[in-house]
């Protein structure tokens, strides 16, 4: 493992650290539940068959001693409190991008309809583990937040390196003065990115992460940028760079490929001896460390890819 990579990971694991704890200072799960159990709420009219609350769901809820609100939704509650749908959502384990998905049209419009839906699974899980406390079946909002809580750091590590790149890009840009800046201004009312005197233009988005594309706006360099350091996904993000760089070579088979990953593991650098979509692949912790291998990794694109003249 290349030395540089070890205090990187130090750094991001304590980042990492702090940014969960920030999430628990700040999730409001306990006002939640505290405020389901306010006696205002005590005297709705349950009908639990229409709220999809199932007979085994509803004695087991009895038998833990949760009032009902605490554990199904109901809609005079969610009419009230809209925000209180995360509350069910996570008790009931359901990631947003899941309900998302599952959810059907009524769903989305009714309160009643995804009081039906986030009760059955409630009814299902109380049911099945009716022998579990009170406690550790209210801690699974834990659990469900803890994994939608990663997926925000494994995106806000990406964002973060993309950005990075980006500014390294501009900057390098402006320094040997390529920019055209009226063009450039231009650009940005639909686009992030930056357009050249030479006529070629960067676009900053998603898929690739950064396109050149020359003046007659043809495609001629796509880079991927691959931030995480996590050994365990590298192989898929292996697989989500060949799916971007496959669309670029179906654009232009002459389009150059640039992969700039934070780690690579040993089955990766095989797979990548013989994979024909990238061309190309650079250590994007050191390019943005080190001045050397960043002025490398510049002047090579700038000068040989997108052929200005510096």
């Amino acid at each position: 493992m290349p030395e540089h990579i070890q205090p990187e990971l130090a750094e991001r694991y304590l980042s990492r650290a702090g940014f969960f704890w920030r999430q628990v200072r700040d999730s409001r799960f306990a006002d939640w539940q505290k405020s389901l159990c306010d006696a205002s709420w005590q005297k709705l009219d349950w009908n639990w068959s229409e709220l999809g609350i199932s007979e085994a769901g509803r004695q087991a809820s009895v038998n833990l001693r949760f009032f009902s609100c605490e554990v199904f939704a109901h809609p005079d509650v969610l009419s009230v409190h809209p925000e209180l749908a995360d509350y069910y959502r996570l008790l009931a384990c359901l990631p947003n991008k899941g309900l998302a998905q599952i959810k059907s049209k009524a769903a989305s419009h009714n309160t009643t309809a995804l009081c039906k839906l986030l009760n059955g699974f409630l009814s299902t899980l109380l049911s099945t583990t009716a022998k579990a406390s009170r406690e550790s079946l209210l801690n699974t909002m834990f659990a469900e937040a803890g994994s939608e809580w990663q997926g925000s750091w494994v995106n806000s590590i990406g964002l973060q390196a993309s950005h990075a790149v980006e500014q390294m890009l501009a900057k390098y840009a402006v320094e040997n003065g390529l920019v055209d800046l009226a063009a450039t201004a231009k650009l940005a009312e639909k686009h992030s990115g930056l357009a050249l005197k030479s006529g070629t233009i960067l676009l900053f988005g998603s898929e690739p992460d950064v396109q050149c594309r020359n003046k007659e706006r043809v495609l001629i360099c796509a880079i991927e940028i691959k931030g995480s350091t996590d050994k365990a996904g590298a192989q898929t993000r292996l697989g989500e760079t060949i799916k971007s760089f496959t669309k670029a070579k179906l654009e232009n088979p002459r389009c150059h490929t640039i992969l700039l990953a934070s780690v690579l593991t040993p089955s990766v650098k095989r797979q990548l001896k013989t994979e024909l979509k990238i061309d190309q692949v650079f250590d994007l912790l050191a390019i943005l460390k080190e001045e050397g291998k960043r002025s490398e990794f510049l002047n090579e694109l700038f000068k040989f890819h997108l052929r200005e003249n510096i």
